[in-house]
């Protein structure tokens, strides 16, 4: 199986002299070696040689944050040669946190040796052309502090002192006051709902979210099933009790919360709203245009040795 490893230096505290011995380690037994340039680049290169490539198993180690395993798993999509390899070096990590990852020291390339490999769904949605998301998705309060928190300037300082999730806690506080919930007509299941002020409504792939927040905690990523989520119908003051009750996911419990799980689902809002995919930016879904996402049934193929977890 062919190794490529990909490296994002602007992912979380960025490259650091050692990870540079370690990444001469991986060339020395054979893997590539790959450094992105800027946003999609890995996604382009990895779709490329895919394309190239198409009866070459490949496996592709991936070390950067959720972002980076977004463009990668929309670089390879319909490639059921690719393999993905986690190497979390993000602020948030929640791919690795649920399927799994390595640590890049000395002794990678004989793990990668021993890897197990398992099918996992994907998001399949249709928003300004059509891409996959593999962790989750969402509309409102948390993509408004995904956005705010990735345009500051200050992440990347912060990152480097291993204290990045600072940022969100401070336009999280910032957006409270600030944020308008908004009206959301949902399809799913063939039946209609319509939910009033909405904080915010995530599509699920699997648990987490934002760093560790158990967002779903019944989420399978090989179910062939999506998990949505609408928070909706609180004060700016229960909301701020009920987001910080999602680290243990005990909000569920909440009767403002609603849970709903279905193969496929649109959605629809009474105003512009900002949507994240994986916790990158993907614009404002206008007015009355509709959000379609589907779960596409063990789609990507991925190889883990351990299960992050610094909860």
């Amino acid at each position: 199986m062919k190794l490529i490893a990909i490296f994002n230096p602007n992912a979380g505290k960025g490259i650091n002299q050692h990870q540079l011995t370690m990444l001469s380690g991986l060339q020395k037994a054979g893997v590539e070696i790959w450094m992105t340039r800027a946003k999609h680049d890995a996604e382009r290169r990895i779709r490329e040689w895919c394309a190239s490539n198409p009866s070459e198993e490949v496996c592709f180690i991936v070390s950067g944050g959720d972002g980076t395993m977004h463009e990668t798993v929309n670089g390879a999509a319909g490639h059921q040669h690719a393999v993905f390899v986690s190497i979390p070096a993000g602020s948030g990590n929640d791919f690795a946190r649920h399927f799994g990852g390595f640590k890049l020291d000395k002794q990678l390339p004989e793990y990668l040796k021993l890897i197990s490999i398992e099918n996992h769904d994907v998001i399949r949605y249709e928003m300004n052309g059509t891409r996959s998301a593999v962790s989750n998705m969402g509309a409102g309060f948390d993509a408004e502090v995904a956005y705010a928190a990735n345009q500051s300037r200050i992440k990347k300082v912060l990152n480097k002192l291993s204290i990045g999730k600072i940022v969100y806690v401070v336009f999280l506080v910032r957006l409270l006051f600030t944020f308008k919930p908004y009206t959301l007509n949902m399809t799913a299941n063939n039946q209609n709902y319509q939910f009033n002020r909405v904080w915010f409504m995530t599509i699920s792939n699997q648990p987490y979210f934002g760093g560790g927040m158990k967002i779903a905690p019944s989420a399978d990523s090989q179910d062939g099933e999506l998990d949505i989520t609408i928070v909706h119908g609180l004060s700016r003051m229960k909301f701020l009790l009920v987001f910080v009750s999602v680290f243990k996911g005990t909000h569920t419990k909440c009767k403002e919360v609603s849970l709903i799980r279905s193969k496929q689902v649109i959605c629809r809002t009474e105003t512009d709203v900002r949507v994240h995919a994986d916790g990158e930016d993907n614009g404002l879904l206008k007015k009355g245009e509709p959000l379609k996402a589907a779960a596409a049934p063990l789609e990507i193929r991925t190889a883990a040795k351990l299960t992050l977890d610094e909860s």
